[in-house]
């Protein structure tokens, strides 16, 4: 039988969280040729008295395993080999590893198989998903008042009353009366500013920036919570795992900046890592949800991140982290740069050619 014919003889069941379900048997004669290779692989771990490591005889080793962990060892083999032509009969789109288990083996009898994989969801936008940032303004920013300057040049004064009478880094709070006065000379002492009022006015502009930022970035917030709350999608597991690794990994950077490990963080918190990750689940759920449904509108608009984009970025991340595998590297910068692409579609901009 040829594995075409064999892979088509599985069934094929959906289940939920866009996973699928293939049961079949394999005849002993397709397992048959597997025998003294995966007999061999088992040789090659045993170590006995009165042999090299590697070097068992081929009846010795067959003695000391049996044939049921030999057949076993012959049908991972032989899936190594039949996988590829499995899921292209029943599932070209699957992802991930795939759980595959034995649940029937006995020496000369077919092998019952069970595999479950993953599969690329289905992703069903809404019909007017190009609309969908219609009606959702931007919040107006008001001008910033002189209290708020005020507030920040007082901060600005500790700061650096701090760090000039500390410079070690000592948790030590500047006292008002110690703050430092706010001439022009102390204006210019904090960069390009010609004096007080210059500093002032670009202090002023520079927070009216940010909050403008911050409006656009609300606005953006909730064309995408309308976006995802009429997508229809079922996220597989792997696409959450995956999310919520990137979420640990990036607590456990955080963790290390302030000196502390992760563990010691989990001590503190008095928590363990799998009721992190199950806090954590929905956001993951939902980032996962967003990237798959990106991914669905670039791949329907032909949306690419530009060449010369991702060349100039990838040349600047590996200057900043030259131990970084570079093809992940380009694969993350093309994700973010396609997903600003989409995003702004989604905020009705224009895309420039």
């Amino acid at each position: 039988m040829s594995f075409e014919e064999l892979a088509k003889s599985f069934a094929k069941k959906q289940l939920p969280e866009s996973e699928i379900e293939l049961t079949g048997e394999i005849p002993a004669d397709v397992i048959a040729p597997y025998h003294d290779k995966a007999l061999a692989l088992l040789a090659a771990q045993l170590d006995m008295p009165g042999f090299r490591k590697g070097h068992v005889p081929a009846d010795i080793a067959q003695k000391k395993f049996g044939e049921v962990a030999i057949l076993e060892e012959a049908v991972e083999l032989f899936m190594r080999d039949f996988y590829v032509e499995l899921v292209q009969a029943h599932a070209k789109d699957a992802v991930g590893r795939p759980d595959i288990r034995i649940t029937k083996l006995a020496p000369g009898n077919p092998v019952a198989i069970v595999v479950r994989t993953s599969v690329y969801p289905e992703i069903s936008l809404p019909k007017n998903w190009k609309k969908i940032g219609e009606g959702v303004e931007v919040e107006t920013v008001v001008d910033i008042l002189d209290a708020e300057v005020d507030e920040a040049l007082t901060s600005i004064r500790r700061a650096y009353a701090k760090s000039n009478s500390n410079p070690q880094g000592e948790e030590k709070t500047a006292e008002p009366e110690n703050l430092p006065e706010l001439t022009d000379d102390f204006a210019k002492s904090l960069g390009d500013f010609t004096g007080v009022e210059d500093l002032k006015q670009k202090l002023r502009s520079n927070m009216k920036t940010e909050k403008e930022q911050k409006a656009k970035d609300a606005r953006r917030g909730k064309i995408v919570e309308a976006l995802l709350e009429k997508t229809t999608i079922e996220v597989p597991a792997i696409f959450i795992d995956s999310e919520l690794d990137k979420i640990l990994n990036q607590m456990r950077e955080d963790t290390q900046r302030f000196g502390l490990s992760f563990d010691d963080y989990l001590k503190r918190v008095e928590k363990t890592e799998e009721q992190i990750r199950a806090e954590f689940r929905q956001q993951a759920t939902q980032r996962a949800k967003l990237q798959l449904t990106l991914n669905k509108i670039a791949e329907e608009e032909k949306i690419e991140a530009d060449e010369e984009a991702v060349a100039n970025e990838l040349k600047h991340a590996l200057e900043h982290f030259p131990d970084a595998r570079p093809e992940l590297v380009r694969i993350h910068i093309e994700t973010v740069l396609r997903n600003e692409k989409v995003l702004q579609l989604l905020e009705g901009k224009e895309e420039k050619e």
